[in-house]
């Protein structure tokens, strides 16, 4: 256990942190790709509920 946190410590040396830049980068990337898909369910959740809703009231007439 303590050779693994050890190895664990030293790997951490080798890492590479992104800036602040691309950090807000990524971060505004990522809000923005969520954005779309949520706009994207939304689009086909309306889509789909108003054609059932429609659907049943042709078929209850």
């Amino acid at each position: 256990m303590i050779n693994f946190l050890k190895a664990s410590l030293r790997e951490f040396k080798h890492v590479v942190w992104p800036t602040r830049k691309e950090t807000k980068k990524h971060f505004f990337t990522v809000i923005i790709i969520l954005v779309l898909f949520w706009l994207y369910l939304s689009f086909f959740d309306l889509l789909f509920s108003e054609s059932i809703f429609t659907l049943r009231d042709y078929i209850n007439r």
